[in-house]
């Protein structure tokens, strides 16, 4: 499933033509109808970018993308020769360069990507529509961590182009256990503000993807990280014993 598709159902529906829709009801399905357009345009034109990068990225770094995402060098390799092959220049490329720890959004899903207190320009989404999300006032947050190379490119497309350098990798050297374990215990209460209207509105409907991971992958996601925060390398094989959460 491409990134369109993927978004796409999030708005799919069943019709029912017995049921008679409100003029204001259609127009909204419409809206969505031709915001799906133009995002289909964009996202796909991204995504053949991005795709076309695994390959240089899979020799240079292995098939096995989450060793190399989980790493404890993610983000000297990342700030140093990644982004300087990405976009072809020969100084570290100005983003990524701050930590933002200190004031991480707390949306932002554990792992190596973060960001602190971004723009409210809306193009984190048109970067990396399977990664990030905005909070009700527009703010970017990485919801997913990126699960291939061409997701990584998206991310790091979604920080080049983030105006205030809101956007950190460094999270492998600072997320620790017992804080993943303290993130999870308050997920009620992120549900409960994904839910709320304004943040809805500000992401069109695509705010379900995290609701959804939430209800699926992200547990598992989170223990596999938090083996290998306590390991400092990824689970091999599903056998492995994973910590609680």
């Amino acid at each position: 499933m491409n990134i369109f598709n993927a978004v796409k159902a999030i708005f799919r529906k069943k019709s029912d033509a017995a049921v008679e829709i409100p003029p204001e009801r259609d127009n909204k399905i419409r809206d969505e109808r031709n915001w799906l357009k133009e995002l289909n345009k964009r996202v796909n034109k991204r995504l053949v970018w991005a795709e076309a990068q695994t390959p240089w990225l899979e020799e240079a770094y292995g098939q096995d993308f989450y060793a190399f995402l989980y790493s404890p060098d993610l983000d000297h390799t990342i700030r140093t020769k990644v982004l300087q092959r990405l976009w072809d220049i020969n100084n570290t490329y100005d983003c990524l360069d701050n930590n933002h720890w200190e004031k991480k959004h707390p949306f932002n899903f554990p792992g190596p990507f973060y960001t602190g207190e971004s723009d409210s320009c809306g193009t984190g989404d048109g970067a990396a529509p399977l990664n990030v999300l905005y909070d009700d006032c527009a703010q970017e947050y990485v919801f997913r961590q990126p699960r291939n190379y061409a997701e990584l490119v998206c991310v790091l497309e979604a920080a080049a182009v983030e105006v205030f350098d809101s956007y950190s990798s460094d999270g492998n050297e600072l997320w620790t256990y017992q804080e993943c374990k303290a993130w999870w215990s308050n997920k009620a209460s992120l549900i409960h503000e994904l839910n709320q209207a304004g943040l809805c509105e500000v992401n069109g409907g695509r705010e379900k993807m995290y609701l959804e991971y939430l209800r699926t992958d992200a547990e598992t996601d989170l223990r596999k990280y938090c083996y290998f925060l306590e390991h400092q390398h990824y689970p091999a094989h599903e056998k492995i014993v994973l910590p609680d959460l």
